[in-house]
């Protein structure tokens, strides 16, 4: 047994990725915007607005996002390859502006073409540009990652209604359990209420 090797995760900062703040959130599509790349602005938007997994979110096309008469539809409800059930998202208004801009240069199919435009964008290449904008406002690269995104909005709605069924909507998810460990719900409330205390 070679007891020199380094283990894999040395230096690394493993176990659930932190979710961006409101704050952070605004600022990343405010500096993507400056930037004028548009697909990078709508990837990441659709990425708060519709709390999706990068399986599911990489898997757009233009038809899921309009209707037969060409109009951006302001409820979106896709099936989810995970859990084989339908969730809804409603694309906030500056999305929508921004998908109609990127529409007059996109081609059919998926939102996200890869390489290749009959496939989608790779979830290692959505990886790396979630790291490139963790970078861009000043966070650290290695604390963030694709499920930062998913997570920003139901934990923010979390946070203001403390009503988890309403967080395990948004997210698509089957079980309040699973909501509760994916938010980090009862660490963070048990935390909450020893703050209360002081000793």
């Amino acid at each position: 047994m070679n007891y020199n090797k380094h283990p894999w995760n040395l230096g690394r900062a493993v176990g659930q990725k932190k979710a961006f703040t409101l704050d952070e959130a605004r600022r990343l599509k405010v500096l993507l915007n400056l930037s004028g790349d548009v697909r990078d602005l709508i990837l990441a938007s659709l990425a708060f607005d519709s709390a999706l997994r990068s399986c599911d979110l990489l898997a757009l096309r233009w038809t899921d996002l309009m209707n037969e008469a060409g109009e951006f539809r302001r409820r979106v409800t896709i099936r989810q390859r995970k859990t084989r059930s339908n969730v809804t998202f409603e694309p906030s208004g500056t999305t929508i502006e921004a998908l109609k801009r990127y529409r007059q240069i996109a081609k059919a199919g998926f939102v996200f073409p890869g390489a290749q435009p009959e496939s989608p964008l790779s979830t290692r290449q959505y990886r790396r540009l979630v790291k490139k904008w963790a970078e861009l406002i000043g966070l650290d690269p290695e604390r963030y990652g694709t499920h930062s995104l998913r997570r920003t909005k139901p934990a923010e709605v979390y946070r203001r209604t403390r009503d988890p069924e309403i967080a395990r909507i948004l997210l698509g998810q089957q079980s309040l359990m699973a909501t509760h460990r994916y938010l980090g719900i009862g660490e963070e409330e048990a935390l909450e209420r020893a703050r209360e205390i002081e000793i």
